[in-house]
């Protein structure tokens, strides 16, 4: 009968010590299911705070750039052409300077289309209006009238479906990259193609002097890289860079699925 007992207590104690080691698991589990819940939490608050910061300093910098757009266009381009009209008309008043004046007209003339052409490139209400296509193709007629490098541009034609805030996005990355690409790489020729027929692809293409992406990433002057990358993917986009020493530098952008 005491051997029973023993035995009984022995079993009765090892359910005990099992049931203690199975709360003590469940426990655990249960208590990094909330950890790693609240991490993906976090995560994602993050995601959406660093989304809506971006959504801030786009919407602020956008108007200030609007405004700039505006004082060009309405200020600055009325004095060039007012200054314009004053040469054509010192030009009939005296026929002698007229050959004299011509390469300041001509240059005053170019002087009033760059204008223009950057006030139409700051001001980003056409995106809306006119879409993503018209945009990237004012602005391939901007550079190309720079008359500093060849500008390719291609396009299958179909609109991004992006609303107006991922449309300025995208257009500011891009022109980020021309702009680096015009101050250092170089570049005799750059090519831009955008398709959409099967996903939104953004290719910027240049055949500069080019650079190594990890070095430059790991000497820390790479922050520029850095911060493209970051707005793309806040932009729900991928960004490849593929670019080596000497042999150009090709930006791709294509959408997330």
């Amino acid at each position: 009968m005491l051997d029973n007992d023993i035995v009984l207590t022995v079993i009765v104690t090892t359910l005990l010590i099992l049931l203690l080691i199975a709360g003590v698991i469940i426990t655990m589990v249960l208590a990094n299911r909330r950890h790693v819940q609240q991490e993906v939490k976090m995560a994602q608050m993050q995601v959406e705070y660093e989304k809506e910061l971006r959504a801030v300093e786009n919407e602020v910098q956008e108007q200030t750039m609007t405004n700039v757009a505006r004082e060009l266009h309405d200020n600055i381009g009325q004095l060039l052409t007012l200054l314009r009209l004053q040469l054509e008309q010192e030009k009939l008043d005296d026929s002698v300077f007229a050959g004299r004046l011509a390469p300041v007209d001509n240059t005053l003339s170019d002087t009033i289309d760059q204008v223009r052409l950057l006030s139409h490139s700051l001001n980003t209400d056409h995106l809306e209006k006119q879409g993503l296509v018209y945009a990237i193709e004012k602005e391939v007629d901007r550079l190309s009238k720079l008359k500093r490098l060849k500008v390719q541009w291609t396009t299958d034609g179909n609109e991004p479906p992006f609303d107006k805030g991922r449309r300025i996005m995208v257009f500011r990355m891009m022109q980020e990259v021309l702009n680096n690409a015009l101050k250092h790489s170089g570049a005799k020729n750059i090519h831009i193609s955008m398709n959409n027929t099967n996903g939104f692809r953004l290719e910027i293409k240049d055949d500069g002097r080019g650079f190594d992406k990890e070095k430059a990433l790991a000497d820390g002057k790479g922050s520029g890289l850095h911060n493209l990358a970051k707005r793309a993917k806040l932009s729900g986009l991928a960004l490849e860079i593929d670019s080596n020493a000497g042999k150009g530098s090709i930006f791709t952008f294509t959408e997330n699925t």
